[in-house]
């Protein structure tokens, strides 16, 4: 389980990021000849639970590098071909179900800033790989029904539209503040566009409401 779904209160993320060569010269598949930068890249990193991120330190020899790369590699693939084919029934209630939290968010004032740059520059921009490049493209394939349910949501409140991008530029400059950048910066804000949801149309539609806002605003400007 990589996800705790409270009763009460905010869901909890139990998922750890696991180093496939180890973080330590003491940790498990340890390369010497990476560089640090190398060692925290999303490359060399993979998402389990608390259980298995232990079993695979602590019982390395049914572990090696090309068996969680290859781990890595498939799981990505299914993943990524799920949300691209998700996208195509983004639809109204997945995405109200998506943003329930925005209405606990705080207006902020309307940007002057009128020189965004276009998704493909933004992807250069920030380096981010073929994978996160995916994901985008397929996402920017239902912008059309994400801008008509930020419309009829800003009919019954004027305030929903700036509401729902100050929270996600909320977290994007809490996460840039941490020093996460590229594609490691891009799965942070996919998961947190995903929170509260309770299944995968709703979690297609959190990722589909981020690369709305990819685009029409400055996430991922800076």
């Amino acid at each position: 389980m990589l996800t705790y779904e409270a009763t009460h209160g905010t869901d909890t993320y139990t998922g750890e990021a696991a180093h496939i060569k180890g973080e330590k010269p003491t940790a498990a598949r340890y390369d010497a000849t990476m560089a640090d930068e190398e060692r925290d890249d999303v490359d060399n990193l993979i998402y389990m639970c608390g259980d298995h991120h232990t079993i695979i330190d602590k019982v390395e020899a049914d572990w090696p590098v090309d068996k969680l790369t290859s781990l890595k590699t498939d799981h990505e693939a299914k993943v990524r071909a799920l949300i691209e084919e998700g996208f195509a029934s983004v639809a109204f209630p997945e995405l109200v179900a998506a943003v329930g939290w925005v209405s606990s968010e705080a207006p902020v004032p309307l940007s002057a800033d009128f020189g965004l740059l276009p998704p493909e520059e933004k992807i250069l921009k920030n380096q981010l790989s073929n994978g996160s490049r995916h994901i985008i493209a397929a996402g920017l394939s239902s912008r059309r029904t994400v801008g008509q349910f930020v419309e009829s949501e800003a009919q019954l409140d004027p305030d929903f539209p700036e509401r729902l991008k100050s929270g996600f530029l909320a977290r994007y400059h809490e996460l840039r503040s941490k020093g996460h950048k590229g594609d490691v910066l891009f799965e942070l804000m996919c998961g947190f566009s995903q929170r509260g949801a309770k299944n995968q149309a709703e979690r297609t539609a959190g990722i589909a409401i981020l690369v709305y806002l990819f685009e029409i605003c400055d996430v991922f400007e800076k």
